[in-house]
């Protein structure tokens, strides 16, 4: 398969004769039903004012598996592109999509997941806050979809659950936005100063290649090199979360992953005063979430934040014994395995 398909391109101007050109990045692997769900609701954005918007599609399987499924959806009166890149992992295809935009002159770089669907003026609200606050990083909010009919009543107890704690979360974020407090800028819903980035020279960590966490790396990175952040709280993504994470294994596992790996992005020195602090604090971390399942202090909200909670725990004390999280590690890679199928597993890392 050759390494890109270009559909149409448009180059329109504005009256000033100096649009912005924005490209929108999706990474998708072996999900066609999602992807086809986001490209059929790409196609309804309302467009921002002075701009020439470029929809650019990276499938990170080497045999093309989202041809089919890009030929078929996509608008065709739209700009659009789709690209392979058949070297595996997240921030591997995070960097061909910045690569990408990059060498087609680009002032802007968005991404959005390929299990997400944008409100019509999530684009229009995202550059509407780049161009007010002058930011090198935006960022918004992910909504939770409903659950899909055939779930049971604990998966829509799960879903509900989450759809209250992302609310939460967002509204902190939004807070700490407003306050100059601290936030953090992830890809599922992100957009990206490219003039600024070609000056940093930041690229996303690809020793994170299994791991997650390299879109919060690179935001610690980009806030190191002295980049300006914003929250856009109108411009609104919705996830849909399949059955088989609205569990309570997979969000504990998920949260101890995700603990593993941000512990280990932190450069620590490993003496004992170090190891008995932080065990200490995931015991406290631990206790309050067994109190918030007790007690549902935040409401339905309280089983995810809870379950989360006993995970990040968990995490803590795996990463102290040196083990490295293996959360997108595809099940089974040549049988089709993806980047939402998670395996919920932890290695130990080698001494």
């Amino acid at each position: 398969m050759a390494g890109s398909t270009r559909l149409k391109v448009i180059s329109p101007e504005d009256e000033a004769g100096h649009p912005r050109s924005i490209v929108v990045a999706v990474l998708t692997f072996r999900r066609p039903d999602l992807l086809a769900a986001l490209l059929e609701s790409y196609s309804r954005l309302v467009m921002p004012p002075d701009c020439q918007v470029q929809l650019l599609v990276i499938d990170n399987d080497a045999h093309a598996s989202a041809l089919q499924t890009f030929t078929a959806c996509i608008n065709h009166r739209s700009a659009a592109r789709y690209v392979v890149e058949p070297r595996l992992g997240i921030p591997v295809a995070r960097n061909r999509a910045l690569d990408e935009a990059l060498a087609g002159g680009a002032d802007a770089l968005c991404f959005i997941d390929d299990d997400e669907t944008p409100a019509t003026d999530w684009l229009v609200r995202l550059v509407e806050e780049w161009r007010k606050s002058g930011a090198h990083l935006i960022g918004g909010p992910v909504e939770v979809a409903p659950p899909p009919v055939s779930a049971t009543f604990l998966q829509r107890l799960m879903n509900a659950s989450l759809v209250a704690r992302a609310r939460r979360k967002y509204r902190l974020t939004a807070l700490a936005a407003t306050r100059g407090g601290r936030f953090t800028v992830v890809t599922n819903n992100w957009l990206c100063d490219l003039r600024w980035l070609a000056t940093s020279r930041l690229r996303f960590d690809e020793s994170l290649l299994m791991t997650g966490g390299s879109d919060t790396a690179f935001c610690m990175a980009a806030v190191a090199a002295g980049c300006r952040k914003a929250w856009a709280a109108d411009a609104v993504v919705r996830e849909v979360i399949p059955p088989d994470r609205l569990t309570i294994r997979y969000q504990f596992w998920r949260g101890m992953c995700q603990s593993i790996t941000h512990y280990r992005m932190k450069s620590r020195p490993r003496t004992t005063v170090h190891g008995i602090a932080t065990l200490g604090i995931a015991a406290v971390r631990a206790v309050l979430g067994l109190v918030v399942l007790t007690v549902p202090v935040f409401g339905v909200g309280s089983l995810a934040i809870g379950i989360r909670s006993l995970g990040w725990a968990a995490g803590r004390i795996q990463a102290l014994w040196g083990f490295s999280s293996n959360l997108y590690v595809p099940a089974s890679v040549p049988a089709g395995g993806n980047f939402g199928h998670e395996q919920l597993q932890s290695t130990r890392k080698a001494a």
